[in-house]
């Protein structure tokens, strides 16, 4: 429950009620679960996972969680009504907290499914709304509350970052320890780096890694996502030079890092030097541009414009934002889809790469934090050779 202080999350929460109010929208509600992910839950209430979370547009909250123990852990909200009052079921939920907050049949008001497209459930609400309360109307929409929440998220607040600087030093930790097993004179597996990561992470303190571990051997790591992620090939093996990916992120309370760095093995072609040489020089482009005031498209078309005088493209965005989730807003793609005028306070990561079938991929990818003047650096990344 909320103390009597305000807390970072009845801050936000207010701040998302008072342009509930400029909209005109009563009721915003937020489902997280299996089925649909949405860490905005937890942005405005601390509860890890698996709830539905009711905010009136005069701030109050409600929390309708699937483990109350949990809840009562986590939650910071005004109220905690368990799921399984309502059967764990969307529609039940919804009339029951209408009813608890006292609104009358009569009324009118709008309640916004956060995130949430047109689905069996939304169908069966709405249907059990108007018969309930005709007057009531739902919202599914991605402008509006949804995208206000999206650019919300994109500027951290102290207290994120203090969560997201810690999430990078244990990222650079396990960085530190990787490059010491890696210079063992020995053939390693893909598995083997990938559990190290999963093991390092949790040894200090982390609630896992925050996406699947890619790590791909010279064989695969012409993929851009090698699939499966990783398998019982090597990694590294000193008979057989060649260029190997690793790309891992890690969560620490809800807040993640991504990062992603080459191994160079053994005697290096022509060619591989070449992609090798492209991808740091475009990576050193990348940072000298991020600062604020600079549009991250402008920025993503730099460096494929730069590839693409050698003939080469980049097929895939030059980087994204991180926080609650591994990819969140700005998106640094070609197009402004999802791109943003860079500020001080975003977090975000650059990961040039290139690619090509029979010579390997190379991608290095750090975080960094935009700052008043430019930029911080907050990752260790870095291409290796053995």
């Amino acid at each position: 429950m909320d103390l009597d202080y305000p807390t970072p999350y009845a801050i936000r929460r207010q701040r998302v009620a008072r342009e509930m109010q400029e909209q005109g929208v009563s009721i915003l509600l937020l489902e997280d679960a299996e089925h649909l992910r949405d860490s905005s839950l937890r942005y405005l209430s601390g509860h890890p996972q698996d709830a539905l979370l009711f905010l009136r547009s005069d701030g109050h909250s409600l929390l309708v969680p699937w483990d109350v123990h949990l809840a009562n852990l986590y939650a910071r909200v005004d109220e905690i009504l368990p799921y399984n009052q309502f059967d764990r079921l969307l529609p039940q939920a919804v009339l029951g907290v209408l009813k608890h907050w006292g609104f009358n049949p009569s009324e009118s008001f709008s309640i916004e499914l956060v995130g949430q497209e047109p689905y069996v459930a939304v169908v069966e609400l709405e249907q059990n709304l108007k018969r309930e309360f005709p007057n009531g109307k739902i919202l599914c929409r991605r402008e509006g509350i949804h995208s206000y929440l999206e650019e919300c998220r994109q500027i951290k607040s102290e207290e994120e970052l203090t969560l997201l600087e810690k999430a990078t030093n244990i990222t650079n930790e396990i960085l530190h320890s990787l490059e010491v097993l890696l210079s063992e004179e020995r053939a390693i597996s893909e598995t083997e780096v990938a559990l190290f990561i999963e093991i390092e992470a949790r040894k200090r303190g982390a609630e896992g890694t925050s996406f699947q571990t890619i790590v791909a051997g010279p064989t695969r790591s012409f993929a851009i996502h090698a699939y499966p992620t990783f398998g019982s090939g090597l990694f590294k093996d000193p008979e057989t030079p060649g260029l190997s990916i690793v790309d891992f992120g890690i969560f620490y309370e809800g807040y993640t890092s991504d990062v992603t760095f080459t191994l160079a093995s053994g005697t290096l072609t022509a060619r591989r030097r070449f992609l090798i040489d492209l991808v740091e020089e475009g990576y050193q482009k990348a940072l000298s541009l991020c600062k604020p005031g600079m549009a991250s498209w402008e920025i993503a078309e730099a460096v494929q414009d730069f590839f693409s005088r050698h003939s080469l493209t980049m097929p895939h965005s030059l980087g994204h934002g991180i926080g609650l989730e591994v990819h969140e807003r700005p998106f640094f793609r070609v197009k402004k889809n999802g791109g943003a005028v860079l500020s001080p306070g975003m977090v975000v990561t650059i990961e040039p790469g290139l690619y090509e079938e029979g010579t390997g991929g190379v991608r290095l990818e750090n975080d960094l934090l935009i700052t008043e003047t430019g930029h911080r650096v907050l990752t260790e990344a870095r291409i290796l050779y053995t």
